[in-house]
């Protein structure tokens, strides 16, 4: 998918929804980031995740499942990977997650990878701008699996993650 952003206009929002998945699965999404404004300082990419049960929240938990609702469902969405890169100028931020370690993100749940949960509230920030007039586009990829040790209760809910690319 291509997102289009100027100088300081309007933030863009990318949702990405995880639904029936089960421990083991992979889901995997690239974004590319073109300034169709001038010059700008850079971009910082805000992080939401709500996750829930459809079922339960309907009113009729038909899943075999104990748990209300999907609260802790994005501790087991694995980043496995994350990577930032300004194709044809040279620079890149490179990796932001590779095989679930992160330099720049917390592991904030302890749990010894990064996942959804982690980049929950967070936002990263001074990552390099597109280049101007559409020129030196950025690729965004995104690589995240359920962990195996997912509870069965998962199964069936869905995580939705809202990234929100702004331009500076």
């Amino acid at each position: 998918m291509d997102l289009y952003i100027t100088d300081h206009g309007p933030i863009i929002d990318h949702e990405w929804t995880l639904t029936n998945m089960v421990p083991g699965d992979y889901k995997s999404g690239q974004l590319n980031l073109h300034n169709n404004g001038t010059v700008a300082d850079h971009v910082e990419i805000a992080f939401s995740t709500v996750c829930r049960d459809p079922g339960y929240e309907a009113g009729a938990n038909e899943e075999s499942d104990t748990l209300n609702g999907a609260d802790g469902m994005d501790e087991y969405l694995k980043v496995v990977s994350m990577s930032y890169i300004k194709y044809g100028s040279g620079v890149s931020s490179g990796n932001l997650v590779k095989d679930g370690v992160s330099s720049v993100i917390t592991d904030r749940n302890v749990n010894g990878y990064i996942d959804l949960a982690d980049l929950n509230g967070i936002t990263l920030d001074n990552l390099d701008a597109p280049g101007p007039g559409q020129t030196y586009p950025i690729d965004f990829d995104m690589e995240v699996r359920f962990d195996e040790s997912a509870p069965n209760d998962y199964q069936g809910d869905e995580c939705i993650l809202t990234m929100k690319f702004d331009l500076k």
